[in-house]
């Protein structure tokens, strides 16, 4: 029988052995990369969390942006454009290949309608396939839009990813 390390979940999968995973919470502004198994945990409303991932490596990361930008002398990952920038550059440093990275899309839950023009839920979702897009990154799964929030968990060495709405 295996120990189970406090703040490690065990995991059994058919056919393999029990995997150990670190658990970690993802606040909304923030990003988290592993090359270690970890399950990573968050709560999406209007926000977007794009999951990040190259399997051969086993190398993933999560953000969780809350604005699609925000001031140019603030580097803060609360803003899509520095937290795409911050999430690539995690995993790369974490020996992911760029032509092997995958992505999976997940929020921009708009619960309240805008008078005129875009959500910011519909903003956040834009610029998160753009930057995709532009850095050729496949999406393999999206689940986005909508009025309900999500909860997200993803296991960063498998890019494995489930999603409930709330």
């Amino acid at each position: 029988m295996t120990n189970v390390v406090p703040g490690r979940r065990r995991l059994d999968l058919p056919g393999a052995d029990a995997i150990l995973r670190r658990s970690f919470y993802l606040q909304p502004g923030g990003v988290h990369s592993s090359a270690e198994p970890t399950e990573v945990v968050t709560l999406l409303g209007s926000c977007v969390s794009v999951c990040l991932f190259d399997p051969a490596a086993r190398v993933g990361g999560v953000n969780h942006f809350l604005l699609p930008q925000g001031p140019s002398a603030d580097g803060s990952p609360r803003y899509g454009t520095n937290a795409m920038a911050l999430l690539l550059e995690e995993v790369l440093a974490l020996g992911a290949s760029a032509s092997a990275l995958r992505a999976k899309v997940f929020g921009g839950a708009s619960t309240l309608r805008p008078a005129f023009g875009r959500s910011i839920a519909e903003k956040n979702v834009e610029l998160a396939l753009h930057v995709l897009e532009e850095a050729r990154i496949p999406v393999l799964e999206r689940d986005v839009g909508g009025d309900r929030g999500r909860k997200l968990v993803f296991h960063t060495d498998v890019g494995a990813a489930w999603m409930r709405r709330l």
